[in-house]
Parts: C-alpha cells; structure tokens; sequence
C-alpha cells in the first residue's frame, strides 16, 4: 500500500527508513518544511519498515497534509536496508539522500547543496556536515569527530589526493541517482548493525572513474543522540552482527572491491577503515563495557580483524588525522594480528619516582620480545620492578608492552642488540578541549558570532585572572603558619561525601599508634560523618574544599584514599593552581578487587596500590595481566579497616551472632551517574528491574521468614549506596529491617552477621574474613559477567572461588539461604578452607603493613630502613 505525490521531477529525493519514531518524527518533518529551498522541488519518500508505534500514522497524515511532496510505503518489517532499497526504486530527483527520521536538517541544508551542486556539475556525490544534538542536555554542538575535515568551508575534494576526507555514511550524504541507478547499487541488509550507509557510501565512490566528493561545510545535518540510548548506533556495541556481519560483508567487501579497482587499496578508503575500527577500541576501554562477543563468534571475529588490518599500510595508519588516534591504537593498527614479530623503535620514560629514584621505561612489542638491555649512569642495571602488560580489548591480547622501573640516571636501552632512543612519553594527539581551541575552530570557519566572540574573550580574561592568583595561593600555602601547620602531611580520605572506610581506619591508627605522622582527615562539612566525627571530639578533620583543605593539599607529601575518583585523586579546586598534584597517592581500595577493573585503574597515577589477598595480587602485577601497576606500586598488606573488623568479630563470636544481612551490589545501568562527589539518583529503570523484582521476592519469601524466626535470626536489607535512595520507597515485610550506612557502624553489623546474602559484592571478603558463610543470589549473571556494571570479568571465580553457594534463579536462592541458616552461623568446611587459603594475613597487622610499605616508598630503593 502507497499514499502517492504527483509532482514534477524534483531536484533532491529524501528517502528515510522508519521504523518505531513517533517521538522524533514531528522534529524531523518540521526540519524538511522549514527548508529554504522551494519544497515543489522535493520529495519524501517515506517507508514505513512495519512500525508498531504511530509512526504510520503521522506519515500518512504528512502525506495527506503535502500530497505533493510527501510518498508514504510500507512493507513488513526488513530493516533499514531493505527499506531504503524500496525508497531507492521509487525516487525520481536528480539527486537522493538518505536522512534518519530521529535526526533533522538545518533549514539551508538542500539550497545549499543546490548551489554547490549547480557549481560544481561534475560531482556526483556531496556530503553535509554532521552536527550532534545530546537530547539529554538538549543540545546541539559542532562536536562531530570529522569536524575538521569541513573547516576549509564548501569545496570539492579529491580523494586520492586528499585522502584523510571523505563524505560519510548514505545519511549526510546526497548522491546522483542516475550513477547509483548505472551502478546497480543497493543497500546490503546482511551488513547489520552498522556500517550499512559506509557501505554503500563507499561503493558509489569505488564506482567512480575519480572519487572527488563536495564537502558541504554550510549545509548542517543534527545528529540525534538519543538520551534513551536506543537507537541503532547506540545500541551496536552489543549486537553479534557488529563482529561478524559487519567484518564479512563490510570491510572485507569493500577492501576486496577497493583492490580489484586500482590492484590496491586506496588510501582514503583505509583511513574510513581506520576511523571505523577505532570506534571498536574506544568502545571497549571504558570501566564497565556494553561489548557482546559470543563466544561461537570470537574466534571468527579475531580472524576477520585479522584480514583487516593486514591490508592497512602502517604509513597510512601513521598519516591518519580524520579521528586522533591514541598511539596504542596506531600501533594495534599497523602492527597487531600480522604474523611477525615487531617492538617499538622508541622506549617512552611514562613516570619518574624523584623519592625513590626510580624512573618507569615502556616499550610496545608483538610477538617474541626483543632480548633487552638496560644501562644507567653506565653501568648494566636489572629492572628493580617490571612486568609485561597485556592491552587487552574484547578479551583479545592485541599489544604487549614491557614495564621496567630502573634506577633514576642517563639511561640507554638496547633492544636486540640496537639502542633505542628514549622519548619523554607515548605520542598522544592533541585533544580540542579548550574555550581557546574552539574559539580558534569558530573563528577560522568564520562562523563565529560577535556576542559569542565577546563571550569567550571575557571568559578567557577571567583565566588569565585567575592564573595571575595561583602563584599568590602557592605564597600562602608556603608560609607560616600554613606550612608548619601541613608541612609533609599524610591525607587520608574516603569518599567525599562519607567515610567510616579505610581512610578513617587508617587515620585513626596513625593518631593512636604514629603520633609523629603529620595525618589528617579530609570529609565534606555537610555530611552525617563530619558531624559524627566533630560530636566524638576527633581532631585534626578539615572540610573537603574549604580554604584550609587547600592549604593542606599544597603541603601534603600523600593524598590516601579508599577510593579512587577523580574528585579525590585530582580535585577540581586546586587543578587550575598546579598542573599537577605535588602529593603522591595511596589506593587503599574500598573492597577485594575481584573483577577486572584495569580500563578504569590504569587511569590512575597511583603510588601505592593496597591488596588483600595473593590471587589479587597475582591479577595485578603478574605479567600476562592488564593492569600497568607491577609489584614497585602494588603491595599485600591486607585493608586497613581488616584490623578493626577483626577486633570486633571477637566480641561477637560466631555462636551469639544473630543477624542476616541482604547486602545486593548496584547496577551502573539502572542508576543516572552525576560524578563522585554527589549521590547517583535511581533511574526509572530501576522500578521495573529484574533486580527490583528478584530481590524483593527474596525478602518476601515465607520460606526464608520462617527459617530464620526458628532460628531467632534478624534480617536486615543493606543495598549498596549507590541503591539506598529507594529504601524509604519500598515496601519491604514487617520480618526485614531496612538498613542505610548513613550514621551506623558498618563494622559492627559486619561482626554481627551469621549470614550474608549478596550478588557480587565484594562486602562477602569482610564477611568471610571473620568466618561468616556467604550466600549468592546471581540472577543476572551472564549480563553482569559479561561486563555490563563497572569492571569486566577477573581471575575470581564465584563457583570455585566464591565464599559460599550460587544461586541464578530465586527458588535456587531461597533453597541456598535455607539451607545456610539451618547449618548455622559458620561456613562448611570446603568453604572454610576457601577462606583459610585466601587470606594470607589475619594477624590486625594491616594498617601497620600500609605504614611501612609507605615508608619505604619515602626512601630511595635500597636504602636500609633507620633505626630507632
């Protein structure tokens, strides 16, 4: 069925594939009808791919409204491809795109395109400029990554001369329908989710006797980035088709149509390869990862990546500018999956330790590794501290890199018997983060507007201001009585806005037992554990980001902290009077490290780097792993909050303990992130969540309420911070407590607890290292090990590793509760010996392990420690 347009023969055909935008659709068809260009010489066509929403509908009302400009078919549900293939026979302009009914056009982008096109008669395909609208913060921005291929404004490029431009996908592209008609060329539905509109981008340019496109710097196509984050491209990264269909029918296709054009491939058409696969590693080195890869398409995928990059010339790759790219990445690129061995010719000095003389040397290999040679000052050093660093993504180790920490002097390094220059650091492109870049960008394009020019020389003026201030700030810190007050000050914190964690652990030990450490207590002034420790008399705490807390940070020699977020290891506040940190910083963790949280840590600049356990220890520093850290920064010493925790589970020994603690992990998909120093609000995902419902249905089981009452159990409800904003929401039975750590000794609940009942949460290590028996309720397993919360799956293994039984469906877990409150308040012994082998130390001896591997870092390496 069709609603049919009579019109004389347009000069541009729309064609647009919907499929379930009723939301988007009024946005998008006001676009079209604001256009400048006379809209007699347009027309929709307009398929609707089997929508179940009331897409149809407002098409067919569009259709009915302009019977002139708008064509309305339908077909069953085909994709996109087939679609537009549909659209594709029935357009009649001289010229035909491909625009997404989510995005919209900006009203000049059709007369502009006219104009060009008129201009230019022999150019057969022209490209718009893509622009982002953010529908969360209801924006739109010129942040588009090929931004810059369009500052040069309006012009005809060739691409074999030219080539890091090149026009884009089939949306922001407009191409002349006889020469896709001449080329027989359709859209291949087999290439899903993405690249299909590269695809056949990339053909009508391969038809062409000169691939020469028009970049189109004035015509602005809005991209929408859904804040739903449900569109194709949003939700791409966890489709199968991605590592297999997009490989077999994409790039392949096209590098073996590319080859068999010129007996090469071209260089332009490499670097939309490249642009293309670094959206793959990006997509991949985040903390928590939407990345699926079955495991039946792994291998298959590793191949075909494999048959990629051996065609891409490492030149080209080293000339690539459409996307910067992180130097990891080029090398991946050009080096990676080839069959031969290859090293970095340069060896970068990433760090030096002044303290303890120590400098960090990294080279880069595949393959075999060179046989390696270290000289300082002259002499043949051995590394005091090194591993080999796997880069890891999608569970591929693509890259090694050798980390070698040797004494701080002139240093050479020979590489199978050939020096290798030393440079200060990996080459890393230069990032447009600036007011001063994007003014230099808008000014150049000659776009600027004079109120936004006006704007950003006042903003720039307050910088230079406030630069100007610093120095008198640093005057400040430096004197009396500031500094004799801060002077080498040990800072330790939890998070900002809580603490009773091994930063207060810590402290606390240090006032009572090293009173000639200089250590103070860093907190938020409006938060129930500043006023806690204010009413208890604790000295020596200053308010997170008061005047005083600045005069504290510039005379601190550590900054230690339970966590590691960026509001505590660079706070905000001081970044514009340093350019960087003069402390040195300490990683006491909040928890067991478990997962693979590498992505996340190797940002970090630590110097210290707190374990518990030998297997955690081995995930870190052995070589093989991910993680950058070697044994100079990493060091098993146990959690300080272990010592007190131990000395409360004695007055409470397991027979008296009497208390059930439901402690479930959060989930980073159903919270809304608003950064670390604030509370993480709870989606409305999160009211009709799988997690919700299993965990509810938990507390609500008779079974479990009877249990316990016959034991003379308790049971209490303590989700994770991140999920405590929906304790005063639920309705939880008369038989559960809820239970908020917001004013409560968690210790103390710990030393209480006959059984813990949790998910993934590392709470189960402090349960079991005093002995309790752990039960887990693993309902979302494949989706959570899979890497969909922070961190990826890491060397722990819940079934044969983990303190207790796994559960994966809510029968399973009531079963494993049950059974666990009838045994008692103790694990069984396969479980026991699980934690006897776990734990290397149970001695109260953490927190002076902590002290004294800091000290040690505060001495040249190798020097013998004073006495006395």
């Amino acid at each position: 069925m069709s609603l049919r347009r009579s019109v004389s023969t347009p000069v541009f055909s729309i064609v647009t594939a919907v499929y379930n935008v009723e939301a988007y659709l009024p946005e998008f068809i006001a676009s079209i009808e604001a256009q400048t260009f006379g809209l007699d010489r347009l027309e929709v066509i307009a398929v609707d791919d089997g929508s179940t929403d009331g897409s149809r509908a407002i098409l067919e009302a569009w259709a009915r409204r302009r019977p002139t400009l708008v064509t309305v078919l339908h077909q069953p549900n085909g994709g996109q491809g087939s679609a537009r293939n549909l659209g594709l026979e029935r357009a009649t302009g001289r010229w035909v795109t491909f625009t997404d009914p989510d995005d919209t056009l900006d009203p000049d982008f059709f007369q502009v395109a006219d104009a060009f096109a008129r201009a230019n008669p022999d150019v057969q395909v022209m490209a718009g400029k893509p622009w982002l609208l953010e529908e969360a913060k209801g924006r739109v921005s010129d942040s588009h990554p090929r931004r810059a291929q369009y500052e040069a404004g309006n012009r005809r490029v060739d691409l074999d001369t030219d080539p890091n431009t090149f026009p884009g996908s089939a949306t922001v592209s407009l191409f002349r329908l006889e020469r896709i008609r001449a080329l027989g060329l359709r859209f291949d539905g087999r290439i899903r989710p993405n690249f299909e509109d590269g695809h056949f981008a990339i053909c009508f340019l391969l038809g062409l006797e000169t691939p020469v496109a028009g970049i189109l710097r004035d015509a602005r196509y809005i991209y929408r980035k859904r804040a739903s984050g449900d569109s194709t491209l949003q939700l791409a990264p966890s489709d199968p088709g991605r590592y297999s269909d997009v490989f077999r029918f994409g790039y392949l296709d096209v590098l073996e149509r590319g080859r068999a054009r010129t007996g090469a491939v071209p260089a332009w058409l490499q670097h939309v390869l490249i642009y293309e696969l670094s959206w793959y590693l990006s997509s991949d080195e985040g903390a928590t990862t939407d990345v699926r890869i079955d495991p039946g398409v792994a291998s298959i995928f590793e191949d075909m990546l494999g048959q990629v990059l051996r065609q891409l010339d490492p030149a080209v790759i080293a000339r690539h500018t459409v996307r910067p790219l992180k130097s990891i990445w080029a090398d991946i690129f050009a080096h990676s999956l080839r069959s031969e061995d290859w090293h970095s010719p340069t060896v970068a000095r990433t760090r030096v330790d002044p303290v303890m003389r120590l400098q960090r040397l990294s080279y880069r290999f595949v393959g075999t590794p060179p046989r390696t040679e270290y000289t300082v000052s002259g002499s043949a050093v051995e590394p005091a501290f090194g591993k080999v660093m796997a880069h890891e993504y999608f569970g591929l180790s693509l890259m090694s890199e050798r980390i070698a920490w040797v004494p701080l002097g002139p240093v050479q390094v020979s590489l199978d018997g050939l020096p290798a220059p030393i440079v200060a650091s990996w080459p890393e492109p230069r990032r447009e983060t600036t007011a001063t870049s994007r003014l230099e960008r808008l000014w150049a394009s000659r776009r600027l507007p004079a109120a936004e020019a006006l704007t950003a020389i006042l903003r720039g003026a307050r910088r230079v201001i406030g630069r100007r201030a610093d120095p008198l700030v640093h005057r400040i810190a430096r004197g009396w009585p500031y500094r004799s007050r801060f002077r080498d000050a040990w800072v330790l914190m939890d998070r900002v806005n809580n603490a009773d964690d091994n930063g207060e652990r810590l402290f606390e030990y240090l006032r009572a037992r090293r009173p000639d450490i200089n250590a103070w207590f860093v907190i938020d002034r409006d938060t129930a554990d500043w006023r806690r420790l204010r009413v208890a008399g604790v000295q020596r705490v200053v308010p997170y980001g008061s005047f005083d807390w600045k005069m504290l940070m510039l005379n601190a020699s550590w900054l230690l902290s339970s966590h590691a977020d960026v509001a505590i290891t660079t706070p905000p506040g001081l970044m514009r009077a340093l350019k960087r940190p003069t402390w040195r910083y300490g990683f006491l963790q909040h928890g067991v490290i478990k997962d693979d949280l590498s992505k996340w840590l190797n940002r970090k600049d630590m110097d210290l780097f707190v374990v518990s356990t030998r297997d955690e220890l081995a995930s870190i520093t052995a070589d093989g792993t991910a993680y950058l850290a070697t044994t100079k920064e990493t060091r098993l010493t146990g959690l300080p909050r272990f010592d007190r925790l131990q000395a409360k589970a004695r007055r409470h020994p397991s027979a008296e303990r009497d208390l059930i603690i439901v402690a479930p992990t959060w989930r980073q998909y159903l919270t809304d992130y608003i950064g670390p120093t604030g509370p993480r609000p709870l989606s409305d995902a999160f009211w009709g969540s799988d997690y919700l419902r299993n965990w509810e249905a938990l507390l609500r089981s008779p079974r479990l309420a009877a249990a316990a009452a016959a034991r003379g159990w308790h049971i209490g409800f303590m989700p994770h911070p991140n999920m405590q904003p929906a304790l005063e929401q639920l309705d939880l039975p008369p038989h559960v407590e809820p239970m908020t750590f917001e004013g409560v000794d968690v210790q103390e609940l710990y030393a209480r607890c006959a059984l813990l009942v949790t998910d993934y949460s590392s709470v189960a290590f402090n349960i079991a290292y005093i002995d309790g028996p752990v039960v887990y309720f693993q309902f979302d397993r494949e989706l959570m090990l899979s890497g969909a919360h922070l961190g990826r799956p890491g060397y722990f293994d819940y079934d044969t590793d983990g303190f207790g039984p796994v559960a994966t469906d809510l029968d399973g877990a009531v079963d494993a509760v049950v059974a666990a409150i009838e045994h008692g308040p103790r694990p069984t012994a396969e479980y026991q010996t699980r934690i006897d082998t776990t734990f290397p130390f149970r001695d109260a001896g953490a927190c002076a392990r902590v002290v004294a591997a800091i000290e040690e870092m505060d001495r040249p390496f190798h020097e013998p420690a004073r006495l006395g």
